[in-house]
């Protein structure tokens, strides 16, 4: 078992861990149902550094990092869209991590910051095939709603929307 988790905000240091963390999540979660090559090139234009910077500097964006041992082991990042509602616009924890509580850890995080704005409710969308992320959001207590369409890399994917109640 890991040493204990810290959450904290992340900074501009952060960037390249961000992006490694995602890499090897994505290609645990999502190469059973995405292509190798639709995956790079989604990793290319969500997490190039220029944009990963300016999300971690972006004043209406709450983005964390959770670290075990000094190493940044995972990250969310969330942002209220609806005068009731955040967003939770990515979670993700690397897969030698899962299942030892970093992924709760950096919910209850942006939970805490979803209470502070004064909001009802955190969403998010979910790959329905992401039988990872279904699973850990469900366990934490979200409801599935409508599905949805996502785009990845230009081809779309079913996706599922959850919602938990604060």
């Amino acid at each position: 078992m890991s040493d204990a988790v810290a959450v904290r905000e992340a900074t501009v240091e952060d960037v390249d861990a961000v992006a490694a963390v995602a890499r090897d999540s994505w290609y645990a979660a999502y190469g059973g149902f995405l292509d190798p090559a639709t995956v790079e090139q989604a990793l290319g234009e969500n997490y190039d550094p220029e944009l990963v910077e300016a999300g971690i500097e972006h004043d209406d964006v709450a983005f964390f990092v959770a670290e075990v041992d000094g190493e940044v082991v995972g990250f969310a990042s969330a942002e209220r869209t609806w005068a009731d509602e955040v967003e939770l616009h990515t979670i993700y924890v690397h897969p030698d991590r899962w299942g030892e509580g970093v992924g709760t850890a950096l919910f209850e995080r942006v939970a805490e910051w979803a209470r502070e704005q004064d909001v009802d409710r955190v969403a998010c969308g979910v790959f329905t095939e992401n039988a990872v992320g279904v699973g850990f959001f469900e366990a934490l207590g979200f409801e599935a709603g409508v599905e949805a369409q996502a785009e990845v890399a230009g081809e779309l994917h079913p996706e599922t929307e959850y919602e938990y109640d604060l």
